[in-house]
């Protein structure tokens, strides 16, 4: 206990660099990622699931990353099969600004 009292800024040091690792640690972790699955019904196509699961994700952004989780080479699906959804699409929201009426270029 002696040693903290006659050496504050050791002490001080010591302590901020214990909350700045603590904080690294707790908040900047990935997220890991989570999946929905769904089942395929007669008719779907991944144009048609885009248009239901997609959110505010470009329709062909979707489909490329569903193909990707689900190990697809083409876009064909098959009724009874399954399909894996990132959740993490349905948080895409592109930037497209703020336009006013009455603006122009």
């Amino acid at each position: 206990m002696n040693w903290v009292k006659n050496n504050p800024f050791i002490s001080l040091l010591v302590g901020v660099i214990f909350s700045c690792t603590l904080f690294f640690v707790l908040f900047a972790v990935e997220q890991e990622e989570s999946y929905n699955e769904i089942f395929i019904h007669d008719g779907d196509t991944l144009w048609t699931l885009s248009d239901k699961y997609r959110g505010n994700t470009p329709k062909q952004d979707w489909i490329s990353e569903v193909m990707i989780a689900n190990n697809l080479n083409t876009q064909m699906i098959h009724a009874g099969d399954s399909l894996v959804l990132p959740n993490s699409l349905d948080q895409y929201a592109p930037d497209q600004g703020i336009e006013y009426a009455g603006e122009s270029d």
